[in-house]
């Protein structure tokens, strides 16, 4: 970011199911922090603004902002004021509901707390939070309990005593933060295994996108939470990562997983996404965990189909790795970059 300018987060999809682990240094400090509610600029001091396509739980917020303030952050900027609401109304109905487990579900209400802004009974931080429980709990014919109540008031309360008004056209640089992972898409992943909203670049306006920098992320392998795809595994390919890994058992996702990077699936993913048709945008792609490969001396991917093997014996043969991306992925990329899972340090490969 070029200094001087003010740069923007802005979160358009999704809402608290998002986990980006972030490290850097504050104060001094090395810190790492998964970002869920809020943008994952927060430790750099990057505002963070909700558009009415994300959700925001607040809760949760709440929760994240406690967590922050330990690190150092007591006042991160940000504005929710447009988004819709999910109560724990909207939680409790998600965790209780049989198909949503099996379809796969990250247990946070997403699904259902758009499911029902959709349907007119709809609510922000513009509202009253006792009369946002009333409508929540009528919808879903359900009694209230009063601590979760009281949780919701307490946390809508500190948000709207610590929130400011953003506008985007006061800031010079905009970034738009998806949540999760192109075939996750509501209309465009592999059903019935999605999240509910979009997670790509069709939830924004073609004129957004006029000249923008898209920044594609992958690990150099494939993992998976939750029901839908398996990733292949291969006896001998270590991609455990346990010292860095922020993923964990998830009572509603189940085991977290690894396997084989696989091209086939990446290129389904930008076949479906349409990232052919986006002729103003410039594609960049950043490959995280290189020293997973290093590790074990080779990259193991599937490509038309074929398992094969690249031999990856130095951090020099990073190139490479970046080669193979260029070679394999079926979108024209400007620039490739890469780091190591412990330092999150991306270079230009």
């Amino acid at each position: 970011m070029a200094e001087g300018r003010r740069p923007l987060v802005i979160r358009f999809t999704g809402g608290p199911q998002a986990a980006h682990t972030v490290k850097g240094n504050l104060c001094g400090r090395k810190v790492t922090h998964v970002f869920s509610s809020f943008g994952s600029g927060t430790l750099l001091g990057v505002p963070t603004l909700y558009r009415s396509s994300a959700l925001i739980d607040p809760i949760c917020l709440v929760s994240e902002w406690n967590v922050l303030a330990e690190k150092g952050v007591a006042r991160p900027i940000f504005d929710v004021s447009r988004s819709p609401i999910i109560t724990p109304y909207d939680v409790e109905a998600n965790r209780n509901d049989a198909q949503s487990r099996s379809d796969g579900t990250c247990g946070k209400g997403v699904y259902f707390a758009l499911r029902r802004s959709q349907s007119g009974v709809c609510y922000t931080m513009q509202d009253d939070p006792q009369q946002i429980l009333d409508g929540v709990a009528a919808y879903y014919k359900t009694e209230r309990y009063a601590p979760y109540d009281e949780m919701f008031v307490e946390a809508f309360d500190k948000i709207r005593k610590g929130a400011v008004h953003l506008e985007e056209s006061d800031f010079d640089d905009l970034i738009f933060e998806s949540t999760q992972g192109l075939l996750l898409d509501a209309d465009l992943g592999f059903v019935p295994h999605v999240t509910a909203t979009a997670t790509g670049l069709n939830a924004l306006e073609r004129a957004e996108l006029v000249g923008a920098d898209v920044y594609l992320v992958s690990r150099t392998y494939l993992t998976r939470h939750g029901a839908g795809y398996q990733p292949t595994p291969m006896d001998g390919y270590d991609l455990m990562d346990e010292a860095n890994e922020t993923n964990v058992l998830n009572e509603f996702q189940g085991v977290f997983k690894r396997g084989i990077f696989d091209f086939d699936l990446l290129n389904e993913a930008i076949a479906r996404h349409d990232f052919s048709s986006y002729s103003q945008c410039r594609f960049h792609w950043a490959v995280t965990h290189l020293d997973v490969v290093r590790r074990n001396g080779l990259m193991c991917y599937r490509h038309e189909g074929e398992i094969a093997h690249l031999p990856v014996l130095a951090k020099d043969a990073y190139r490479e790795v970046a080669e193979l991306f260029r070679a394999k992925c079926n979108v024209g990329l400007v620039n490739l970059y890469g780091c190591d899972s412990p330092e999150g340090l991306f270079e230009q490969l």
